[in-house]
């Protein structure tokens, strides 16, 4: 499914702040956690080792799990860590996990074997209902193709059409209100959203754009409800986390936005504005190396990016900085 959301704007301190908010209070023990379980039937695998290292190099500690394939890393550092687990038979596990941002995290890992040609679907992927009709889906198609040429208004056109022609298409109800978010008719798109949550109340996507355009309408409240929604039936939607990270942000929460965006970068390590985010984040707290390595991975990703150029200048002052 192709939803496209509409251009944020995030804030960036043009100077180094002194700490406003730290992201680890001093009472949060820093820890990993986890569990093992088999992909096949979902038990738990005990007595399996459980390696972990840290991103810079160097084995950290190793674990041992228990009778419910349990394990937890105490005592640690806030840095970005490696989870790794190998059974023989089975394919390797590598987790990364940051705790720079967050001051602990659950992993939950499942064990595949090696023989296995199975591969995890994609959560998103657009399987129409075989109900819709030709006409309805061929206006859809066109509608999506449109789009992704930044037809905007065209687009709408053939998306309206599509529900004029079946009315029970909740995957052209989210497509036309993410259309509406971009062309700036809010009322439209909140309208079309719903409708597309009436109909199949299981499409996260559906809460997210939802949020998405709350998030854009400063709704900070709303936002967060819709998107916490989403997250309940996908908790691996990467646009989920990150969506509800820039809630936090906008509503001065440092530390809730540091946990939704630590858990965005696990999914999407390759998202620059994740990178963005998180840089602005450390920044705030006070945290001005980690926040250098957020920002030069930022411009690692997208050197022609958006907000390039004041990156580049905060980066001058960071370094200037005694």
């Amino acid at each position: 499914m192709f939803v496209k959301f509409g251009t944020f704007l995030l804030l960036i301190t043009l100077g180094v702040v002194s700490a406003v908010a730290q992201v680890h209070s001093a009472s949060e023990p820093i820890e990993i956690s986890g569990q093992i379980r088999f992909a096949s039937n979902g038990t738990p695998v005990p007595n399996i080792v459980v390696r972990l290292e840290a991103l810079s190099g160097g084995l950290v500690n190793e674990e041992v799990t228990d009778r419910l394939g349990k394990f937890r890393f105490s005592s640690l550092s806030p840095v970005q860590y490696f989870v790794t687990v190998r059974l023989p038979g089975y394919r390797e596990v590598r987790r990364e996990v940051n705790l720079i941002m967050q001051s602990s995290d659950f992993v939950q890992i499942q064990l595949v074997p090696e023989s296995s040609d199975t591969e995890t679907p994609l959560r998103n992927t657009k399987v129409l209902d075989a109900h819709v009709p030709p006409e309805a889906r061929g206006e859809f198609e066109k509608g999506e193709s449109a789009l992704e040429k930044n037809k905007l208004t065209e687009g709408i056109l053939h998306l309206e059409k599509a529900i004029a022609i079946y009315s029970n298409f909740p995957e052209a109800q989210i497509e036309l209100g993410t259309a509406y978010m971009d062309a700036k008719e809010w009322n439209k798109a909140e309208l079309a959203l719903k409708q597309a949550i009436e109909l199949a109340p299981n499409a996260s996507n559906a809460f997210f754009a939802l949020g998405e355009l709350y998030l854009q309408q400063k709704k900070y409240s709303e936002a967060e409800k819709q998107l916490r929604q989403g997250l309940g039936i996908d908790n691996r939607s990467w646009r989920g986390h990150f969506a509800l990270g820039r809630v936090y942000w906008a509503s001065s929460d440092v530390k809730q936005a540091a946990k939704q965006i630590a858990l965005t970068l696990q999914l999407n390590p390759d998202l620059a504005d994740a990178h963005l985010l998180a840089g602005n984040i450390l920044l705030r707290s006070g945290k001005r190396e980690d926040a250098r390595t957020e920002f030069e991975a930022y411009l690692r990703l997208a050197p022609k990016g958006e907000f390039a150029k004041q990156v580049e200048t905060i980066l001058q002052k960071i370094k200037a900085s005694p």
